[in-house]
């Protein structure tokens, strides 16, 4: 045998073995390229979020990013452990992946732009009924500011109806699916005049209501329930000229009513 036929059969191992090692690392490259890191953290009251964690402090608590890109703040007392988990990004997006392992966690929007329709129904004898819109910023999950208005009535019998402006804050009391919450609204009501009852003149006053009640749901669009107490000042004009009798009535009212209200928030 030559010399250089002997050294053959120990190149090609050689050879192999390197195309083999290369073939390993490639693979190796190419799942941790392709993989994910998700941090889950377990609460305390039963709930689960989802995301990346930003920073953690284990004498503190940590600010975890929500897989929506909310930012949240977790305390000490709340966190009950915290997981990872690696799935392969071809197995789904990362909404995907959380919605397979369970309920879906607590995803609400604690910062950013916010919307809200509600309807109310009053419990006073004369009834009432509205529908109300409000657009704010909410800086935190206990603080969010906006302004609002709506269509009102506050007595269905004589039709006495208003179109109130307001501003108004809302906060949300605890970082879960299901929370109480406040709102406070503050502006003026419009009244509007109804000439078919003899109105000759409407005038607004000030509008003033704390509402007090809990919302369902953490995503993108909740639910509430709430009961609010509605001041409402305004001021009527009646007028008669008919039948040889003259006279004008002047009806000044602050309507005080206990009211029941829903809608969504998003």
């Amino acid at each position: 045998m030559k010399p250089a036929a002997r050294y053959f059969p120990f190149v090609l191992c050689l050879l192999s073995m390197m195309l083999f090692s290369n073939g390993i690392k490639a693979q190796t490259q190419t799942l941790k390229t392709d993989s994910v890191i998700v941090d889950v953290v377990w609460l305390k009251d039963g709930s689960r979020l989802v995301g990346n964690i930003q920073r953690w402090d284990l004498a503190k608590g940590m600010e975890l990013e929500l897989i929506t890109g909310a930012k949240i703040i977790l305390s000490r007392q709340q966190i009950q452990r915290v997981t990872q988990y690696i799935p392969l990004a071809d197995s789904g997006t990362l909404d995907t992946y959380a919605a397979h392992w369970g309920p879906r966690p607590y995803r609400f929007k604690e910062e950013g732009v916010y919307h809200v329709y509600s309807a109310f129904l009053n419990t006073s004898f004369l009834g009432g009924a509205g529908l109300n819109y409000a657009i704010g910023y909410r800086f935190n999950r206990l603080l969010g500011v906006g302004i609002g208005a709506g269509f009102e009535s506050n007595d269905l019998t004589d039709i006495r109806n208003f179109i109130p402006v307001y501003a108004e804050a809302r906060g949300f009391f605890f970082p879960t699916k299901i929370t109480p919450y406040y709102a406070l609204k503050l502006g003026y009501g419009f009244a509007l005049r109804e000439e078919m009852t003899g109105m000759t003149r409407a005038d607004g006053g000030l509008y003033f209501s704390p509402e007090l009640g809990v919302r369902f749901g953490s995503g993108n669009v909740s639910y509430f329930l709430a009961a609010e107490y509605k001041i409402q000042n305004a001021r009527f004009t009646y007028d008669n000229r008919g039948w040889g009798n003259e006279w004008t009535f002047n009806d000044k009212v602050s309507y005080r009513r206990f009211e029941l209200r829903t809608g969504i928030l998003f």
